[in-house]
């Protein structure tokens, strides 16, 4: 990647995010510290106004706004591939939000990319199957999002039946459907509940009851306690 192809990305990727660490930044170009210290010295002297926060990263100062960067015809056409996923892998609501967005990009493409676009759009798909895609993913996301307990009834791999508290912590996809990762009540410690095995599911908009691991952290301790 070029410097200025790899300035313009970086540029790009700090706007996606609240904040950005120069290890995010090193292992997404692969790059040294030397050079993102160097790229970053370059952005600001080009005028983008960045701040920084001690173990949080750089960030876009609030109350500037740069415009977004263009789509180039490549990245338009792999949201196609995603879009099928989506609708395939994901709820109604999850991907009506999703087409919604697609629909807004789709917007800003030029004549020449929106054909190119519309005519792979026809060309891929994903077939979705009986069961059709999995119930309750997009509220199990606000209520991680928002830290909300949530209140399940909950059908395990052997047929029984339970009602249980949880606070989901995350969202895996995996073994072909979505998995919500959450602190149980009941059994009081960490758990995983297949989507698909949930029967009802209430967002109680009760915050969690204390401070949980992130899903990084969770997934570290399952595989702490695999390797011993």
């Amino acid at each position: 990647m070029k410097r200025l192809e790899r300035l313009t990305a970086i540029l790009s990727y700090l706007q996606s995010r609240r904040f950005t660490s120069i290890t995010q930044i090193e292992d997404k170009f692969g790059v040294s510290e030397r050079t993102i210290f160097r790229d970053l010295r370059s952005l600001e002297e080009a005028g983008v106004p960045l701040g920084f926060e001690r173990d949080k990263g750089y960030f876009i100062t609030a109350g500037h706004f740069i415009p977004p960067l263009a789509f180039s015809i490549e990245e338009a056409k792999s949201l196609i591939f995603v879009e099928q996923l989506a609708r395939k892998y994901t709820d109604p609501e999850t991907y009506r939000n999703f087409s919604s967005a697609l629909e807004k990009i789709k917007n800003k493409l030029k004549e020449q990319q929106l054909e190119q676009v519309e005519s792979l759009q026809d060309q891929v798909g994903a077939y979705i199957g009986e069961d059709g895609p999995p119930p309750y993913l997009h509220q199990a996301e606000q209520a991680c999002s928002q830290e909300n307990i949530l209140k399940i009834e909950y059908t395990d791999k052997h047929g029984k039946t339970s009602n249980r508290s949880i606070e989901p912590i995350g969202l895996v996809f995996y073994g072909q459907t979505w998995h919500i990762i959450a602190f149980c009540h009941l059994r009081n410690d960490y758990r995983d509940f297949s989507v698909n095995r949930v029967l009802k599911l209430t967002n109680t908009t009760e915050k969690f009851q204390a401070p949980r691991l992130s899903l990084e952290e969770y997934i570290k301790k399952i595989e702490l306690e695999e390797n011993h």
